[in-house]
């Protein structure tokens, strides 16, 4: 996206609030800090529901669950990066699943939260190098084992590339190919997460770090505006009617994926 990107935040420790505007403003213009509260709720009932970015902190003290402040934000407009100091898998997954679009650590250097905020705020998909080795080598009981030619069937089956096509791609043949993806099934059933179609599949491999999520519009479809808000509206954008075709490169499969969004 161009243009200042602006950016709120939720923690419960006072000193991380005070911190964040230090250290956005050593991005210079290119990001600035709208709001900043100790919930979820605060934060919405005021200017940071209108930020491009919110900076979502996973542990906070108000009782809240992640996947309900991530629903609330993403309802709100904005587009969610959770900043937190867990780097566990599971609080990793449970984050993604609710629809967060970006995962850091408050360890990270000044520099690669910055380029999480730009990628998240362009509709793109950010998650910290060093979980993204954590989340591949994770072996919880809920994320099966893939073989790397289940993972690579995956990948490109789950992007929505026919079986014939991942057969060639993958120098094998289509019997092969549906074993492969028989197992993945089979596994993920095992595992209490079925599924038993395509795009079933596409959730788990992204819920597992297997494939990035999709780039997500930057105004949710029931996101009206607020009264005083004349921020642009996205390209086919149409009150509550809102279509667009989203483009998400797989870099494991180099599977350029078209995604039609709609709602009404």
């Amino acid at each position: 996206m161009t243009g200042v990107i602006s950016v709120a935040a939720v923690d419960d420790h006072p000193i991380v609030l005070d911190s964040v505007a230090g250290w956005i403003a050593a991005a210079g213009h290119e990001i600035r800090v709208v709001g900043t509260a100790a919930t979820v709720d605060v934060l919405l009932a005021g200017p940071g529901r209108h930020a491009d970015v919110v900076l979502l902190d996973l542990d906070l003290d108000d009782g809240t669950t992640v996947e309900r402040n991530v629903a609330a934000v993403l309802a709100a407009g904005p587009a969610v990066l959770v900043l937190s100091a867990a780097d566990k898998p599971l609080a990793v997954r449970a984050a993604m699943r609710a629809g967060a679009l970006g995962y850091a650590l408050k360890s990270e250097q000044t520099g690669q939260i910055q380029a999480a905020i730009k990628e998240v705020a362009a509709g793109r998909g950010w998650i910290s190098p060093r979980l993204a080795y954590i989340f591949a080598t994770d072996d919880a009981a809920d994320r099966p084992s893939l073989s790397t030619q289940e993972r690579r069937a995956l990948q490109l089956y789950a992007t929505g590339m026919p079986l014939k096509s991942v057969a060639r791609k993958m120098t094998i043949s289509d019997e092969t190919v549906k074993q492969y993806l028989g197992r993945v099934r089979e596994k993920y059933a095992r595992a209490g997460r079925a599924a038993p179609t395509k795009l079933a599949l596409y959730h788990r491999a992204v819920e597992d770090g297997h494939l990035p999520p999709p780039p997500q519009p930057r105004f949710p479809p029931s996101a009206d505006r607020e009264p005083g808000d004349t921020r642009p509206r996205p390209s086919g954008y149409r009150g509550n009617l809102y279509s667009a075709t989203l483009r998400c490169h797989d870099p494991h499969s180099g599977v350029m994926t078209k995604w039609a969004r709609s709602a009404g």
